[in-house]
């Protein structure tokens, strides 16, 4: 069995999906949470600069959907089969592409509330509308149906980073993405993991 160590900054973002992974297959890994006052220092050890990294044995895999995707295949979370493994694999590209359109270095307070509300419009709602269908074709509670995958852990991820950066009643149409949200969060591994982590 590897070693796993998850390095990311002491807070949830883009790092809480690896936490949540490990925490539904119930896999032991270091927590790895880096103060970012120690981060110049430690940065120049990470495959590209950047984090989430996810160590196994000594072996980085740097990127958060690598990462995703990694975990998903050694913890039998992307599927039954290479189409499910696809089906996935879309959705997460789908998720993350609408979150590269957030203005997260727009300075102008003004300008970035305008563009904020043109991500959500234009890429957020427009694809959670597109995710919606998804789960209605497959009669829910998750993206395939009856069977969890890392694809429903992002979402669950994803719709808790929106919720810091928008007002909670944009949340109010999202129907079956909220069931979704709401049955990950239940599962026993998972709110075991959500009662003890850091509340940062």
């Amino acid at each position: 069995m590897p070693t796993y160590k998850l390095c990311y900054f002491d807070l949830r973002g883009l790092g809480e999906m690896g936490r949540l992974i490990f925490a539904e297959a119930g896999a032991e890994y270091t927590d790895e949470r880096i103060k970012k006052e120690d981060w110049p220092a430690r940065k120049p050890g990470m495959p590209f600069g950047k984090m989430p990294v996810l160590f196994v044995d000594d072996v980085p895999i740097a990127h958060s959907r690598a990462m995703v995707r990694y975990l998903g295949r050694t913890f039998n979370l992307m599927g039954s089969n290479e189409l499910e493994a696809a089906q996935i694999d879309m959705w997460i590209e789908v998720l993350f592409e609408a979150v590269l359109e957030y203005p997260f270095s727009e300075q102008d307070e003004t300008k970035k509330a305008e563009k904020k509300e043109t991500a959500w419009t234009d890429h957020f709602f427009s694809k959670f509308t597109k995710l919606n269908e998804q789960i209605a074709k497959s009669c829910g509670p998750y993206i395939l149906g009856e069977k969890v995958s890392v694809a429903d852990i992002v979402v669950y991820a994803m719709i808790e980073l929106l919720r810091t950066w928008y007002d909670a009643s944009k949340f109010e149409s999202l129907g079956l993405i909220n069931k979704l949200t709401e049955t990950v969060a239940a599962r026993p591994n998972i709110a075991a993991w959500l009662k003890k982590r850091p509340q940062d």
